[in-house]
């Protein structure tokens, strides 16, 4: 009988993480940073970027670094709910593993 309860508990987590995942993709976040703007979902998937025009003028490094630090800003606020989400999910007494007390 306990291996039933061990693989419903199992299902249960599956179904959770699933529900999880499809709330992730759901959650659309936006970053501007110094007019450069990205959109990304909380599963850290790039969705979108726009640079202005006038920032293709200046020189390609500093387009870059840019790039880079609106990228790092978005990729952290992605994180950043990623965890709030999984903190949901495990709740309070943290996650139960199916057959572990």
């Amino acid at each position: 009988m306990e291996l039933f309860k061990m693989a419903k508990e199992a299902i249960t987590m599956r179904s959770k993480l699933s529900d999880m995942d499809k709330k992730l993709k759901a959650k659309i976040i936006d970053v501007e940073y110094k007019d450069i703007k990205i959109q990304v979902n909380a599963k850290n998937e790039f969705l979108n970027l726009n640079i202005p025009e006038d920032l293709l003028k200046e020189k390609k490094e500093k387009i870059e670094k840019l790039i880079l630090a609106a990228f790092e800003g978005a990729g952290k606020k992605a994180q950043a709910l990623m965890a709030e989400e999984a903190k949901a999910l495990m709740g309070k007494d943290g996650i139960k593993i199916p057959g572990l007390k």
